[in-house]
């Protein structure tokens, strides 16, 4: 079981409250339907592979999107430094007035030498990106607020507070960067894990910029940053309560539960490696087609006279090249078809989890829910038992096309605001 389908168990009471409206209609229906559609979802992450193809060509065709996400961790934002890190230091100088007169307490001295650390990069938030000597620094500073936060003065707890989020959040940062300029992802549970990290952090940010007061650093910063920094993880674990409280996150804050706000990523991944490969197919098309017309032209004219030797090289290699990109195109055309299938039923079983029946019966889409209990079982079966697509009957590869084609569209569109507004948000 992959993270995220560990995540989903834990907050499956919680997620299923997306769609309640409907389960004053149809209860039994609607609650089969959507441990189904969650079920599918968290199936076609863990066993992405089987439907859509290798992690990495697609970590390939992502990464430059991903990637001009860190334009927004990297680059000195116009409200920086924080309003709050001037109250933050002013707390701090007292907080270290007070451990001077304990410094022999151990404890004490770490915290000294975090907040001292904390103050002189304060002014720089935004411009420092910390190196691999430095996360594991960032880390012992993080052990060393924890342990002496409640032997400081209560009223310098909030600006030692402070200190500790923006330890956490350089540390957080440092390592999504990092896991974003790797050459590779070791499976799309990490990419999915990056990508949710990445979006909670470009939150914090945003509230950072907004807080004046110290008292304004509410439970929401402490737990995205404790989220955050689990999910970047080499071993991430949530706690149940933990769970729920990412999902409470992302629907006060992005609109959608859990699910949906991980799993969209997913589906945006697989689209744009579906694009660059409907892409390829259009170039590689093009380029037979040419072929085709040059071998044709070589042909006629040897029947009316001989090819000198040169001509006879290059209508050698075009009857090559024409056979062989024929065959290309087709196994191209094919996987595309297949993985058109599968992405665009997933954009189906995502908006059932994000819109709810009522939604879907707004935009004419309602006669989808009985439907997609049906495809859902059919696709975790086929994840389960590594089935290819060939190896589906002709009604059971109907019952899936038909499903995607109605999702399509909005499948396209998702991306497309992917690409072009995502870094401006």
């Amino acid at each position: 079981m992959g993270f995220f389908s560990f995540v989903g168990d834990l907050i499956s009471d919680a997620v299923s409250s997306v769609v309640d409206t409907v389960t004053r209609v149809v209860p039994a229906v609607v609650s089969k339907v959507k441990e189904v559609a969650v079920k599918t979802i968290s199936w076609l992450a863990d066993e992405a592979e089987v439907f859509v193809g290798d992690v990495q060509k697609i970590w390939q065709a992502v990464k430059p999107h991903i990637s001009k996400a860190r334009v927004a961790l990297t680059t000195l934002a116009t409200l920086a430094p924080w309003p709050v890190v001037k109250l933050m230091a002013q707390g701090l100088e007292r907080a270290l007035a007070f451990l001077e007169n304990i410094e022999h307490h151990p404890v004490m001295g770490q915290l000294k030498k975090a907040i001292d650390w904390v103050i002189k990069h304060a002014k720089d938030i935004k411009e420092k990106v910390l190196n691999d000597i430095e996360i594991k620094e960032a880390e012992a500073r993080a052990e060393a607020f924890e342990a002496a936060m409640q032997q400081v003065p209560e009223a310098e707890q909030p600006a030692v507070r402070v200190a500790t989020l923006i330890n956490s959040y350089m540390l957080v940062r440092a390592k999504i960067l990092k896991a974003v300029n790797a050459g590779k992802v070791e499976d799309f549970n990490q990419y999915l894990r990056v990508r949710a990290a990445q979006k909670l952090l470009a939150l914090y940010e945003k509230s950072m910029t907004s807080i004046e007061t110290l008292a304004d650093v509410d439970g929401d910063m402490i737990d995205l940053m404790d989220i955050s920094a689990c999910l970047i993880s080499d071993a991430p674990k949530l706690a149940i309560e933990q769970a729920r409280t990412l999902d409470n996150l992302t629907t006060r804050h992005f609109g959608k539960p859990v699910i949906p706000f991980v799993f969209e990523e997913m589906i945006l991944a697989w689209n744009v490696e579906l694009e660059q490969l409907e892409a390829n197919w259009k170039e590689l098309n093009q380029t037979l087609a040419r072929d085709k017309i040059l071998a044709k032209r070589l042909t006629l004219a040897k029947r009316l006279e001989t090819l000198n030797s040169e001509e006879q090289v290059v209508l050698n290699d075009l009857v090559k090249s024409v056979e062989t990109d024929a065959v290309k195109l087709t196994e191209l055309e094919n996987a595309i078809r297949e993985k058109c299938n599968y992405v665009y039923a997933s954009e189906g079983f995502l908006q059932l989890l994000e819109k709810g029946e009522e939604g879907l019966c707004a935009e004419g889409k309602g006669y989808m829910i009985e439907r997609s209990n049906e495809v859902g079982k059919l696709i975790i079966d086929c994840a389960q038992n590594k089935k290819k697509w060939d190896e589906l009957t002709e009604d059971q590869q109907s019952l899936i096309v038909d499903f995607a084609n109605i999702f399509e569209a909005d499948c396209r569109a998702r991306t497309e605001a992917f690409t072009l507004v995502e870094v401006a948000a």
